[in-house]
């Protein structure tokens, strides 16, 4: 009788350890379901955090093609508004936009963006380091570095280099940010020194880390090449028309790890993109 009553005991343990274990797989599962609207936020903001760095760097690659002489060069397809010069003491070349200057892209920006050369101004090869000083793109502050570095030539004869975010920040209005950190390797596939930054074709290999704006942790990892378009930009469309990226939720909260699938589309010109949630498919858009 004695082993009957152990052995009872032993089954309703193991049913309670699995009740358990069950309730914790259904509430965790729950939560998750219940974080969507907070995963795609964060897709949001990190692919907007992702277009301003690049929309920097394709004025940076404008100022370089350009022929600089003297003091100051021509803006290069840049708005009148902002004023390109040079200092050859410090090897920088500086994008100024004043207090307010509309455009390129459409956005509102004032302050400077500063470029600083590893090597002579108009050497494509150079290395540089982008900061800013009072950088402010449609009301978001902008901090942190961009590091364009390696530059090199693939097997296709695509010009490379490594783009470096480094503590990369938007500030928003509310006080809130999103930092991003990490490298990816781009390849120039179009429209490579012919002057017009509506020809510019990237595609984009890598991954990055971040932090959103309500603190959360989260990695982003390209798991197809990602193509960026400037003249869908230009158009008003989204900037990356084709790829995959992984992204993964970081909270020492839940057991599992929280898996977001990005979809950037087919190469068609559109400002939306598809994100999966749980098997769920989900459509967002950038400004």
């Amino acid at each position: 009788m004695k082993k009957s009553v152990n052995h009872t005991f032993r089954l309703i343990a193991i049913l309670l350890t699995a009740t358990y274990f069950t309730a914790c797989n259904n509430d965790e599962d729950a939560v998750q379901a219940d974080t969507s609207a907070e995963d795609l936020e964060i897709v949001s903001e990190a692919s907007f955090t992702n277009t301003l760095a690049d929309e920097d760097l394709e004025m940076v690659e404008l100022v370089t093609e350009a022929s600089i002489s003297g003091g100051k060069t021509s803006n290069h397809h840049l708005p009148e508004c902002a004023v390109v010069t040079r200092d050859a003491e410090n090897q920088q070349v500086i994008i100024d936009f004043g207090e307010e200057c509309i455009g390129p892209f459409g956005r509102t920006r004032s302050g400077k963006i500063i470029i600083s050369y590893g090597g002579e101004f108009n050497d494509q090869m150079a290395n540089r380091v982008i900061s800013f000083d009072n950088y402010v793109v449609n009301n978001r502050q902008i901090s942190g570095t961009i590091e364009l570095r390696n530059f090199n030539r693939s097997e296709e004869g695509f010009l490379t280099a490594t783009r470096a975010l480094v503590g990369y920040t938007v500030t928003y209005p509310d006080g809130n940010s999103v930092t991003v950190n990490g490298s990816t390797l781009r390849e120039w596939i179009e429209g490579e020194g012919d002057g017009d930054p509506l020809t510019n074709v990237i595609r984009i290999t890598g991954g990055y880390e971040g932090t959103s704006t309500r603190g959360v942790r989260f990695t982003h990892t390209i798991t197809e090449p990602v193509i960026a378009r400037f003249a869908c930009r230009a158009q008003g469309g989204f900037l990356r028309t084709a790829g995959i990226i992984e992204m993964i939720r970081k909270n020492e909260n839940f057991s599992k790890e929280r898996i977001r699938t990005i979809l950037y589309g087919d190469d068609i010109c559109d400002n939306t993109i598809t994100v999966i949630i749980n098997g769920r498919e989900f459509t967002i858009t950038e400004e």
